[in-house]
This record gives C-alpha cells, structure tokens and sequence, in this order.
C-alpha cells in the first residue's frame, strides 16, 4: 500500500502511542483513533465529540457483535469461504449501525455479485435487507425466490419462513405480490402448465396463512 492508506494503517500499528480509544468487542480489545472513526462515521462523531458525548470516551464495550465481523485471517480457504457470508452480514449490520454508508454499499455489492443467495440463504438475507433498507439486496432475494415454481416451492419448505412473516410481513406481502403478478402476466414464453400454476397459487396462499400469529392475523392489506 501507498498513500493515505499506508499512513492510517502506520497510524494504527502505533497504536500503543498514539491510539486515544479501545472498544472491547466480545472480549477482544482492538485500539483505534477517535479523528478517524469521526470522519468515517457519523455515529462515532456524536458519541465521541458531540453534545451528548459521555465523559469517558476512551473505552467502549460492544456487547452485540462478534470480534471476527471486522475478517478472520489465517483461516483455511474453504472456512474462509463458508463464513464470508456471515461475516458479510455482520459487517453490513455494523456498517449500518454506525452510519458509515460507504461501507453498507460496499459490502452490499459484494453480497449480491458473489451470488450468495441461494435456496437456504434467501429468506435471511431478505429479511437483513429490509431491515438495514438494502433495497439492490433486497431485489436480489425477491427475483431468486420468484425465477420458478420449484425455486418457490424449495424456498417455502425452509424453517426460515415462519420467521420472516414475523420479522419482515411487508417483505412477505411483496413476495406474494411478485408469484400473483407473474403467474397472471403473459409473456412470449409458454405460460405455466396448470400444475406450476396451482402450485403458484398455493404457494401465495402458504406465506398469508404463514403470517397468521398467536396475537392475531397480520394485515396484509
């Protein structure tokens, strides 16, 4: 490297000199510079420098993330593979948390054009872009479970969708909007055999009985 980037990863090797903040992340201590991670993040500019900072500003302890979101180095490079997914998320969770939007869209492109959505991995990664408003993320999830009958059909016998109608109903709500709209469009190809296109119709019917909870029906209206 050569650069600014050179110079801030110099700046953080001394971090015994000149490091002026640690955060404790799942037991792990990591030194950092409260100039950098307020020019990087609006989050961090308030916490460490606004109004409302607290008095002591020199240790902060994050009790909700893993230590490895930030990489995982000297892993073998099938496990390294296998947990870029999930270290992904979390990365674009923090990412999000703290504001820095560079990062979030980043980490967002990377999720989509490594083409991590899969039968098993959808309904989660849904229900992760709605709640951090990754809308390119999102329409990813949306066009993979709606590409075909059996796609729809292997993502609905997953466990995760009882949990996205749940956490995520208006994303349920789109879903069915999409398989509705696209097995009544026309189109130039062969319109579904009647057995795609029953199945199409319970599988709509599946996700708005899914939503019907302990406390009451959610309004999909």
């Amino acid at each position: 490297m050569s650069g600014l980037p050179a110079d801030l990863a110099r700046l953080l090797e001394r971090k015994d000199d000149v490091a002026d903040v640690e955060f404790e992340v799942g037991g792990k201590v990591f030194a950092a510079h409260k100039l950098v991670l307020a020019a990087r993040s609006p989050v961090f500019q308030a916490d460490l420098f606004g109004a409302a900072k607290e008095e002591a500003t020199g240790y902060v302890r994050i009790c909700d993330m893993h230590p490895d979101t930030g990489g995982r180095g000297g892993a073998r490079r099938e496990e390294e593979e296998a947990a870029a997914a999930v270290l992904a998320q979390d990365l674009l969770v923090a990412a999000d948390r703290y504001g820095h939007r560079g990062l979030k869209s980043f980490i967002e492109s990377e999720l989509c054009r490594h083409n991590v959505v899969g039968v098993d991995t959808v309904l989660p990664m849904l229900a992760l872009a709605e709640r951090h408003q990754c809308w390119k993320l999102k329409n990813k999830c949306l066009e993979f479970t709606s590409s075909s009958g059996a796609t729809a059909r292997a993502v609905m016998a997953t466990d995760d969708v009882k949990h996205l109608t749940r956490s995520c109903p208006s994303a349920v709500k789109e879903l069915v909007k999409i398989l509705e709209a696209k097995e009544a469009t026309p189109s130039r190809r062969p319109r579904m055999d009647s057995a795609d296109a029953l199945s199409f119709f319970f599988l709509a019917l599946a996700f708005i009985l899914a939503c019907i909870l302990p406390s009451g029906i959610v309004n999909l209206s």
